[in-house]
């Protein structure tokens, strides 16, 4: 070989070893932190697969060996992205929008990368090594935080609803046991049909059982399903395709099984989550009904187009099941979110790029995954993470139709940089796809990839910024001068985020009506921010009624009603609507209008309704006298 080869097959080596931990370290930091949900541990996450992008440019231009792989994938890919961007670009609400795109390019740029630098053969198993690996720490913190019964998520206090479930550094249990449904095949893989000896192996096969534990402890039924399919479908396939480890399979089904009852057995609160699917009104009620049928109805009102990257939870007021109180985020169901939020069109789209994937992977199956006789009792790490990774994604897509699995950015980059994984399997099957690029050929892809730099860079900065105020203000425990220092702070970053614009708004309202000296200035002021929060997100009916409690307390009552009357339009069927439009009613002497209102209410809540429960029992005590003029 020539000194210049050398030189090109040394930068070559070096720059896909820090691409691939780039993108593992950001995988890692979004897991290790919240999933990565906040904005802050999401701009990091951002600002390390930007450098992995930036130096793969590099490697494009440097390494002249270096090839384009033009998986059928990537088009579909490119045509959602474009498609997103024009969509987010005409959004009711921009800032929900540009969120839910920063997460769509974000998704696309890994894609493409691992597509193009983790598909090396030591590249598959240090990946591998290192995804379970995370997987198993994380594990060993749930089965603490199960044993113990803490109560917190690293420094933050977990939510009361997820009481005796243990979601290690997640805040939702739901979206650990996802990531364990993917990386648990990998390991049990590795261990079974990986060809590495001695301590790797043995640390796989520990790693496969501590993440079947983290799984058990996250009470997650959907987890359960998920991860009990992944499970069956791996040793099922090992008796199967592997004859000579067919006690070994049968032995791994049984434990599974035997597990499963012991498990059920010992632990009261995994029979009450089994026991309470169906009881409607309790934390362990599984009823995703009330938040897929409004999706459907969105979608059969925007069939093409769909309501707008990221307006489920936005246009969910007007179309809410009365059962379901609260801000629900997301549909629960990937499918249905994706086919609301963009239509026949986007879905369409998203759907061509799962399905050219799933073909490249039956492609290079015959050429990857090697049955009888193919490898005799010698092990193939190449086939161990073509049979975990494959059913570790079917997993997924299980998961991924009973909650939002892909809308947390650390296990989206997991699945994504998996897929690409994959995808990458194809070579095996044909060269077709191959692209050695010309200097002019790379001038595309990397005006690609700056053109989702551009977008991506401030959208991470200017969140991280905003974030870190928000993330202060969160943890104030009261209203006070920080709290809304911090919140308007982060209005100062963003300006156009309905829900901080409302929360400042919302406090000084509060503040107002303690009625301390300043409470008229107070008043106002509130009202301000919340025709900001309005003009921002005109479909929160929770801003029309702050709007009409304010107007109230500032005796306008003819604006008060028509504030009022708006949150009704928009928020149908939402119990802190209703009780406030018949109190309003009750200003106005409508007393029988707003009887009547309490008492449909109380129908939609009835175990801790107290709002309408008291003023309906000053109605029937004759508190509050019908006015005939009013109307």
């Amino acid at each position: 070989m020539s000194r210049h080869g050398r030189q090109d097959e040394v930068w070559d080596d070096r720059l896909e070893r820090a691409i691939e931990w780039l993108v593992l370290g950001a995988i890692a930091y979004g897991a290790l932190f919240f999933g990565g949900v906040r904005a802050t541990e999401l701009a990091v996450m951002t600002g390390l697969v930007g450098a992995a992008s930036v130096l793969w440019i590099v490697r494009l231009w440097v390494v002249s060996s270096h090839r384009l792989l033009l998986h059928p994938a990537l088009l579909p890919l490119l045509g959602f992205i474009g498609f997103a961007m024009w969509r987010a670009a005409g959004a009711d609400v921009a800032y929900a929008a540009r969120q839910d795109l920063w997460m769509v390019v974000l998704y696309g740029v890994t894609f493409v990368i691992g597509l193009h630098n983790l598909h090396g053969q030591d590249a598959l198993q240090r990946v591998t090594t290192f995804l379970v690996g995370l997987g198993t720490m994380l594990s060993l913190y749930a089965v603490g935080q199960y044993l113990s019964q803490s109560d917190a998520v690293l420094w933050l206090v977990r939510p009361v609803q997820y009481f005796r479930r243990a979601g290690a550094t997640f805040v939702n249990p739901n979206h650990f046991a996802a990531l364990m449904v993917v990386l648990l095949p990998l390991a049990l893989a590795q261990t079974f049909l990986g060809r590495t000896k001695g301590p790797i192996r043995v640390f796989h096969g520990y790693a496969a059982a501590m993440m079947a534990a983290g799984l058990a402890v996250t009470m997650s039924r959907g987890g359960w399903l998920a991860g009990g399919t992944v499970l069956v479908t791996f040793f099922v396939w090992l008796l199967i395709r592997r004859r000579q480890m067919r006690i070994p399979a049968l032995v791994g089904l049984a434990t599974v099984v035997v597990g499963a009852l012991l498990f059920l057995g010992m632990s009261s609160k995994a029979r009450q989550r089994i026991e309470g699917v169906n009881a409607e009104g309790t934390a362990d009620s599984g009823n995703r009904a009330p938040l897929w049928k409004p999706a459907w109805a969105m979608w059969k009102d925007h069939p093409w187009l769909g309501v707008g990257p990221g307006h489920y939870d936005v246009r969910f007021p007007q179309y809410r099941d009365h059962t379901i109180q609260t801000s629900p985020a997301y549909a629960h169901n990937e499918y249905l979110n994706t086919l609301a939020d963009y239509g026949v069109i986007g879905a369409g789209l998203a759907g061509l790029g799962v399905l050219a994937l799933t073909g490249g992977i039956l492609l290079s199956r015959k050429y990857v995954e090697r049955g009888i006789g193919d490898l005799g009792d010698k092990g193939s790490n190449r086939t161990a993470f073509f049979v975990g990774g494959s059913i570790g994604m079917a997993g997924i897509a299980i998961h991924c139709a009973g909650d939002f699995i892909l809308h947390i950015p650390a296990l989206g980059l997991v699945v994504v940089t998996l897929a690409s994984m994959l995808a990458s399997t194809v070579r095996f099957a044909t060269e077709r796809w191959w692209h050695t690029p010309r200097w002019w050929s790379r001038i595309p892809v990397t005006a690609a990839a700056g053109a989702s730099l551009v977008f991506l860079g401030p959208v991470a900065l200017r969140g991280f910024r905003e974030g870190l105020h928000l993330n202060q203000a969160a943890l104030q425990g009261r209203i006070s001068p920080k709290l809304l220092e911090e919140l308007k702070a982060a209005a100062a970053v963003v300006a156009d985020n309905p829900r901080t614009n409302f929360e400042v708004g919302e406090n000084l309202r509060r503040l107002s009506f303690a009625g301390e000296a300043e409470w008229e200035g107070q008043a106002r002021e509130a009202i301000a921010w919340l025709e900001k929060a309005q003009a921002n997100n005109s479909h929160d009916p929770m801003v029309h009624v702050s709007l009409g409690l304010c107007w109230h307390w500032l005796a306008e009552p003819v604006k008060a009603r028509r504030e009022f009357e708006k949150a009704m339009d928009i928020g149908p069927r939402n119990v802190a609507v209703a009780n406030h439009y018949a109190w309003n009613l009750l200003q106005q002497g409508r007393v029988s209008a707003a009887r009547a209102i309490f008492e449909e209410s109380l129908t939609w809540n009835s175990w801790d309704n107290w709002f309408a429960r008291r003023h309906l029992d000053d109605i029937l005590k004759g508190r509050w006298k019908e006015d005939p003029k009013a109307r």
